[in-house]
């Protein structure tokens, strides 16, 4: 089986055109002045008037990994129109998911408010926000160490979310992959297609080459696994909601577990119902 570096160019070249989806890339950064209802990772989340923080089942709190105010999205077919939807785990040392239940609705919550209305007071949520954190420190007798937290960021300190909206095709990673590879492989390759993870892999390496998507903070467009896809054949949960990757210097640390990345799934006509109780939450790491 020899292939040239052109050939398959060529036939990555043809899959991210006949698999491209809309995505919208998020850039991270330190956030100065941020209000509640700014989009953001981490920080003080919007809570109406009348509210309370989610907890779990047990009463234990929530920390709302990221808060996305729709309409600071740049035009898009995505998320609605307006509203704020946020992101809450729990701290434990699973960062609230289940991995035999992906899509409960206890440790991890998608809140969704489709209008936004006069909040909680900003100090009294600051208050309540802050003494959960200390009291979860205390909790765990470990008050003294910074992050000390069984969470992947600082609920603390706020992240201003960048938005850019582009186009990417499948990434490799993803579910269907293969399926969608081998529709394509005989219009450039008289072999027969075997799976992708029998090529070579000095011709694997070269497809990574050119079908470099996934990586990255984004809603929609195609997932980044450090493993593997978690849903097997499951065509339901078909749209990224939302991906935060592992990401970390001297101003801030998002981590899952070891340099890892968390995904969040929904069906697509869920969402354009703005339907957020089955969402399928999953994060792995090497």
């Amino acid at each position: 089986m020899t292939f040239t570096e052109e050939q398959i160019k060529q036939l990555a070249d043809l899959l991210n055109v006949e698999t491209a989806r809309e995505v919208i890339h998020i850039t991270l950064s330190v956030g100065e002045n941020l209000t509640l209802t700014d989009s953001k990772l981490g920080g003080l989340p919007y809570i109406p008037k009348g509210g309370s923080l989610p907890t779990t089942s047990q009463g234990e709190p929530l920390f709302m990994l990221a808060q996305i105010n729709c309409e600071q999205l740049p035009e898009n077919s995505l998320y609605p129109k307006k509203g704020l939807l946020q992101f809450w785990i729990a701290s434990d040392e699973y960062y609230g998911a289940d991995f035999e239940n992906r899509c409960q609705n206890d440790t991890k919550k998608i809140c969704y408010f489709s209008e936004v209305e006069e909040s909680l007071p900003i100090e009294y949520i600051k208050e309540i926000y802050t003494k959960i954190s200390v009291s979860k420190r205390k909790t765990n007798n470990i008050f003294t160490q910074e992050n000390s937290l069984e969470l992947p960021f600082n609920p603390n300190q706020s992240l201003a979310l960048g938005f850019e909206k582009s186009v990417e095709g499948i990434s490799y990673a993803d579910i269907h992959f293969s399926t969608e590879l081998q529709k394509k492989w005989g219009e450039t390759f008289p072999e027969k297609f075997l799976g992708f993870w029998r090529l070579p892999k000095e011709i694997r390496d070269v497809f990574y080459k050119y079908l470099c998507n996934g990586v990255g903070n984004k809603i929609g467009g195609y997932p980044d696994f450090a493993q593997d896809d978690p849903r097997e054949d499951d065509n339901f949960h078909d749209t990224l909601l939302l991906q935060i990757e592992s990401e970390w210097n001297e101003q801030y640390s998002v981590m899952f577990g070891d340099a890892g990345v968390a995904n969040f799934f929904i069906n697509r006509e869920d969402l354009a119902n703005c339907k957020f109780d089955d969402v399928l939450y999953n994060w792995d790491c090497s």
